[in-house]
């Protein structure tokens, strides 16, 4: 098996690699935020919807796909990157710190949001709680 060059894209910044040698060792990284480049998820088999994101069934598991690793069915993809739009993730985030009094406080408005929000949910477990036979 030959050695050939190929300009990749890094799966983690985006980054144009160009005139990469293939295969990749296990220690090539990225030169732009040093990412490990022979890892599962810069791999053409890798598919997060299928058993243990790969798609080669004979491939050994790998826990941490975004981490160098000595798979021998390794084929490099390229162009691995996904922009990562988090906004739900960060909208659920925000949601569940202030279910839990844990959300943002800088602003005074947001103080008393928050215990307002407190005290009602206090008055509310009361009335539920309370002795019904008063």
């Amino acid at each position: 098996m030959g050695s050939r060059r190929v300009d990749i894209q890094c799966w983690k910044c985006g980054s144009e690699l160009k005139n990469l040698l293939l295969p990749f060792s296990r220690y090539e990284e990225c030169s732009t935020c040093n990412a490990d480049l022979h890892a599962c998820i810069a791999c053409k088999n890798y598919n997060p919807a299928v058993a243990d994101a790969c798609r080669e069934e004979r491939a050994d598991f790998v826990l941490e796909k975004d981490k160098a690793n000595f798979c021998d069915f390794f084929k490099a993809n390229p162009k691995p990157f996904r922009k990562q739009d988090n906004v739900e993730a960060r909208q659920a985030k925000a949601r569940l710190a202030n279910l839990f009094g844990e959300g943002s406080l800088d602003t005074e408005e947001n103080i008393s949001t928050v215990q307002t929000e407190a005290e009602q949910a206090l008055a509310e477990l009361k009335r539920l709680f309370s002795d019904q036979s008063n």
